[in-house]
């Protein structure tokens, strides 16, 4: 295993590190500790339990992407809330993307939802889909 001392001042992704959240573990690249780790998980602390695996890992697109799951300590599905907490928390103003995969795709580990977000393009790599519709600008 290889050890290094954790900054728990910040986010793996370099947001300043949220008040009332911990570190509770460190995350490797493909469950291997004898390699550098690629994340952490965090835990809330005050008010109801969530718990963040906040991961990073180029793809095969050659992009740097930034990969936060966000569950729940009784097993329960996260509401949209908590997904809008920790993505301000964990990704702040980046885009973010949510997936809903076809069906050979889709891989349910519980009750966890899931936000992806191009580190190495923070305006996003998807097209600007808004519009103008009737004077209001459409998203």
């Amino acid at each position: 295993m290889i050890e290094y001392e954790i900054d728990h001042t910040k986010t793996w992704s370099g947001l300043p590190a949220p008040l009332d959240w911990h570190i509770i573990d460190g995350i490797y690249p493909h469950g291997r500790p004898d390699k550098p780790r690629c994340g952490h998980v965090w835990e809330r602390m005050v008010g109801h339990s969530l718990r963040v695996w906040e991961d990073t890992e180029i793809k095969p697109d050659g992009k740097l992407w930034l990969h936060i799951s966000v569950s729940k300590r009784n097993k329960k599905m996260p509401q949209w809330e908590d997904l809008e907490t920790v993505r301000k928390l964990f990704i702040g103003d980046r885009e973010c993307y949510q997936i809903f995969p076809t069906e050979e795709r889709y891989v349910n580990l519980g009750n966890v939802l899931h936000l992806w977000c191009c580190l190495s393009e923070p305006n996003g790599v998807l097209p600007h889909f808004e519009r103008m519709m009737n004077g209001l600008l459409h998203v």
